[in-house]
């Protein structure tokens, strides 16, 4: 973006940006026959804040559901990943056995801030997510939210040299996943902020995991991941925290977030389904 350009834009942005999380909720009947009004309702949700919180009022909700009510946003290309149904969508739930089992979000254990599939390549970028709560823990499993834009935004009003340690294309590599039997994942490496040729939409891959991950040995990019922490950290920043219901689920743009620590108990099964697509929520 030039600097004209990007001055309208981030005006835009913070003009019309939420002020909690209550103005990215929208009440919807079903997942599978949405009104035109409550899909326009969740297109202006994402188109402020790149996501939204739907609260369902019909909780018979599958997989397939979840499939249809993608759809409804032009999100019709999943990211069949390693742990994912033939359908492209999982279960977040706690794994027992199998190969989920060797993965945190299959567990109870807290999730640090990240995007979806950062450890993906360029050509196989995550670009939208749908999760929908089927049933709750006992305790904990709270999710923060933040808006990758206002992430750039932060970080660029602070020192735009920040952007541009970011948009390095050895700035983030996430090493290859390996198991008893060789190689599941090459190495990848690639930039935090990178950008759609024809819309100029922001992009982000990021994860704030300590182990398994490898930063440009760089000052200003320690510099700017450093700072990208505050900005999560910060409690009078603009991320929103909410615990999502039965019936309740998050599409987004692939923002920003992280899952608090959770207990299951009598009656109390965490069960999220979860579908990770290539393409962009539609914006009309």
């Amino acid at each position: 973006m030039d600097d004209p350009s990007y001055q309208r834009w981030r005006k835009a942005k913070l003009e019309h940006y939420p002020d909690s999380v209550e103005q990215i909720c929208v009440d919807v009947g079903g997942l599978v026959k949405l009104s035109d009004a409550e899909k326009a309702a969740i297109i202006m949700s994402c188109g402020r804040s790149n996501m939204a919180i739907y609260r369902c009022r019909d909780d018979s909700v599958d997989r397939a559901a979840v499939r249809t009510f993608a759809s409804c946003f032009g999100l019709e290309n999943p990211d069949y990943h390693l742990c994912a149904n033939d359908d492209g969508v999982s279960e977040l739930t706690v794994a027992s056995e199998g190969t989920r089992t060797g993965y945190v979000p299959y567990s109870n254990r807290s999730l640090s801030w990240h995007t979806d599939g950062y450890y993906n390549d360029s050509a196989r970028k995550v670009r939208a997510v749908v999760l929908h709560c089927a049933s709750v823990p006992a305790r904990g499993g709270e999710n923060s939210l933040l808006d990758s834009d206002m992430a750039y935004l932060r970080l660029r009003d602070e020192d735009p040299r920040f952007i541009t340690a970011f948009e390095h294309p050895e700035c983030l590599t996430i090493p290859a996943n390996r198991d008893k039997s060789g190689e599941i994942r090459p190495a990848v490496s690639g930039p935090v902020f990178s950008y759609d040729k024809l819309s100029g939409r922001i992009h982000m891959r990021f994860s704030a995991r300590k182990k398994n991950i490898r930063w440009r040995d760089d000052e200003l990019t320690f510099a700017a991941r450093d700072c990208l922490a505050d900005i999560l950290a910060d409690p009078d920043g603009p991320v929103f925290h909410y615990r999502l219901q039965p019936g309740e689920g998050l599409i987004s743009n692939n923002v920003l977030h992280n899952r608090t620590a959770f207990e299951d108990g009598p009656g109390h099964r965490r069960l999220l389904y979860r579908a990770r697509f290539f393409d962009v929520i539609e914006s009309s």
